[in-house]
This record gives C-alpha cells, sequence and structure tokens, in this order.
C-alpha cells in the first residue's frame, strides 16, 4: 500500500487534510467518502524530496516535532518487546499520530520495511529526524537481534537528554527575564521619568546632592545616546554570531570558554557527560569502538573537546587504550577516566561508561542548581541596589527643600 496526502472538507465545510494509506487514488476517495468527507486533492507522497548527495535514493527534509522523537522510539520499543512484529507496531504508532510529518515519516518507513529494506535504512532517509547515533544504534540492533533492547536504551537517553535541556532552561529563565525586566524598567526611569522629576528642583534653583547631580548626568547621557548605543551592541551581537561561522574563530572561542573559572568546568562535565553516555549505548549495541567513538564526538558542541575526542579516535585506531587516550588529550574528569580504565581491563566498558554519564549528569545538574541559587539572588541584589539609588536621588533634594523651609 502506498500513502497519500489529501485535502477534504466535511460535513460542516471545514478543511481538513492528512496522510493516508491506500492501493490508489480511486481507494483514497473511496476511504474519504466512507469518513463523509469530501475529496479536493489527492497527491502520492513521494520519497525523493531534496538530495543532499548523489545516493542511489534521495533523503527527506521532513522533521519531527520537537519531543516527538524520544516518544516515538519508546512507543517502537515498547511495542516489539510486546511481540509485534516491527511493521505492525510502525502501523499502530501511525494510526495514534496526529501529526502530518510524523504520519509521512511513519509510513515511509513501514513501505521501505516492505519492500526489504532495513528500519536503520529507512531511518536514514530521514536525517533531519533521526540523527547518525539512532541509526547506528538501531542497525547495531538488527544485527544483534536485540533491537526493542537498543531503542529502549536510545528512549531513555533521548528523554534524560531532554530533560536536562528544560532543566537548564528553566533555571535560568527567571534570572534572564528579572535582568531584562530590570534593565527595561531603569531605562524607562532614566528616560522618561527622572528628567521631568529633576526639572522641578532645578526650576526652584535648588542646589542638587551629589548623587542626583550623578542621576541627572546618567539620564542626559541614556537620552542622548542610548538608543546608538543599543544599536552598537545590537551590530556587535550580530558581528559576534557571524564570526562563530568561521570555525578557526569558534574554535578559538570554546577554547576561551574552557578556561573561565566556573563556565569552563560546567562546560567539560556537561560535554563529557553526552560523550560518556552517547559512546556507552553505542558499545552496549556492540558497535565497534572506533565507529562509537566517531560517532559520539559528533554530540559534543564544544569545538576544542570535540577535537580531543576525534584524536582520541585516532590513538585508539593505532592502538592505544581509550582511557590513556582521554587522559592524554585532558578535558574528561579524573573519575571518568578511572572508571573507562576499570571497564577496559573488567571487560565492561559500555557499564562503566554509563556508571561515569550517571555520575557527571548528576554533577552537572548540581553545579546548574548551584549557579542558579547564586544567580538569583544577586540579581535580585543588584535590581534593588539600581532602585534604591534612583529612589535617593529623588528623595534627598526634597529633604533639603523642608530642611530650607523649617
Amino acid at each position: 500500500m502506498d500513502a497519500f496526502e489529501y485535502n477534504s472538507l466535511d460535513k460542516l465545510g471545514k478543511n481538513k487534510s492528512g496522510i493516508i494509506q491506500a492501493d490508489t487514488e480511486k481507494h483514497v476517495r473511496q476511504l474519504l467518502r466512507d469518513q463523509n468527507l469530501i475529496p479536493i486533492s489527492i497527491e502520492k507522497v513521494d520519497g525523493n524530496i531534496a538530495s543532499d548527495s548523489g545516493d542511489s535514493e534521495k533523503k527527506h527534509k521532513t522533521k519531527l516535532r520537537s519531543g516527538e522523537l524520544p516518544i516515538m522510539i519508546r512507543q517502537l520499543s515498547t511495542l516489539l518487546k510486546a511481540g509485534l512484529p516491527l511493521d505492525e507496531a510502525l502501523t499502530t504508532i501511525t494510526e495514534q499520530s496526529d501529526h502530518k510529518n510524523s504520519k509521512k515519516i511513519l509510513i515511509t518507513l513501514k513501505s521501505k520495511l516492505m519492500e526489504g529494506q532495513t528500519l536503520a535504512y529507512a531511518m536514514g532517509l530521514f536525517p533531519k529526524a533521526f540523527d547518525e547515533l539512532i541509526t547506528t544504534s538501531v542497525e547495531a540492533g538488527e544485527q544483534s537481534g536485540n533491537l526493542d533492547e537498543v531503542l529502549l536504551r536510545l528512549a531513555e537517553y533521548l528523554e534524560q537528554r531532554e530533560d536536562m535541556s528544560k532543566q537548564s532552561w528553566m533555571a535560568l529563565l527567571y534570572p534572564v527575564l528579572l535582568i531584562v525586566t530590570s534593565i527595561a524598567v531603569v531605562s524607562g526611569l532614566m528616560v522618561y521619568i527622572v528628567p521631568k522629576v529633576i526639572q522641578v528642583f532645578e526650576n526652584n534653583k535648588a542646589e542638587l546632592p551629589l548623587i542626583t547631580r550623578a542621576l541627572v548626568s546618567l539620564s542626559d547621557w541614556v537620552r542622548h545616546y542610548g538608543l546608538a548605543m543599543f544599536v552598537v551592541i545590537l551590530v556587535a551581537i550580530v558581528l559576534f554570531i557571524l564570526a562563530l561561522q568561521n570555525q578557526d574563530f569558534k574554535f578559538k572561542w570554546h577554547k576561551f570558554l574552557l578556561k573561565m573559572p566556573i563556565l569552563g568546568g560546567f562546560i567539560r562535565i556537561a560535554q563529557s557527560a553526552r560523550f560518556t553516555r552517547t559512546l556507552g549505548i553505542l558499545t552496549k549495541s556492540t558497535v565497534p569502538i572506533v565507529q562509537a567513538l566517531s560517532l559520539s564526538s559528533k554530540v559534543i558542541k564544544n569545538l576544542a573537546i570535540k577535537q580531543s575526542v576525534e584524536k582520541t579516535a585516532t590513538q585508539v585506531r593505532e592502538g592505544s587504550s581509550l582511557s590513556q587516550s582521554l587522559k592524554t588529550n585532558g578535558y574528561f574528569p579524573p573519575m571518568t577516566i578511572r572508571l573507562i580504565n576499570s571497564g577496559e581491563q573488567s571487560g565492561i566498558l559500555s557499564e562503566m561508561l554509563e556508571r561515569a554519564a550517571d555520575t557527571q549528569e548528576r554533577d552537572v545538574n548540581h553545579k546548574l542548581t548551584s549557579i542558579v541559587s547564586i544567580l538569583q539572588p544577586v540579581a535580585i541584589l543588584i535590581v534593588g541596589m539600581m532602585i534604591l539609588l534612583i529612589v535617593l536621588a529623588m528623595l534627598l533634594p526634597i529633604f533639603q527643600m523642608n530642611t530650607i523651609v523649617n
């Protein structure tokens, strides 16, 4: 059966579109009429979309929604564990999916399976939806006959990675909103409120205190040059983002970040956790160590650490041990090195990699919590001091005028 994309009208005249499986276009029309839908347009889903290379089969650019991949992988693992054949599992997930892109991907995966292709091959046709970590792990699972276990580990990893990303953003959301809001409020006070209040004192020819004169000077500067400064900062940010497109500059910037006192250590542990978790999944899925190292380096965002892992893969290929190579490159925590060394000697490398990843992820969460717990009161204190200075600058001239009158 082929997949067809349709547009139709229901009884109320509302447009309804989706993807449906059928033998022919005529069959699609009949299925739609059975659902009390009036077909408007029907188009067969074509797999040959937007080639990225000269491969025999072209690649899709279809993407999954954010957070949908871990759910799909876990559902597939659960259904396979329940004893369903792979094609029936894909059909079940397709039936309960409510998103056009998801249906399109799942139907294509099933059609490729029916043609005799592997699931890993079919997933490889959707590089925007399934990265190399997933396709390689699935291929290893299919070859070893434990695809359900591999998919379960992938689902757990993807869920954990998404949870860590959400926790990081949620933890930083409050301090960032507080700082941005305070800057906006203080800027509004300096531009609109302070000049009008100060004008009253100047009209009465009152001698202003030092703090008030300083505030007046700052207010004048913000009114005259604030917009220009904002434009300069915006241009600088845009230029910096463009400069990061250059790999040499990006490498130097990433290396500089690693040398920063608190941030550098946090980046090292976070990137090391991603690397060891990915390597653990791949080695447990019986992927060869050199290929696993090459794939694991792709999940690392920091170019300096990524380069060191690529060197590690070369050294391991030449016969060096993994733990010694990582220790020589110098970006991974000593405990991680010791756990990997123990795993190599005892023959349980994948278990030790997962244990190292667990330890580092807990460390990342602890450090993130500590940074946020410090950042929040510091941000509140800074905002409070700024407001206090503005209030004092406004009140001191009033106190002076009351003293003169008395």
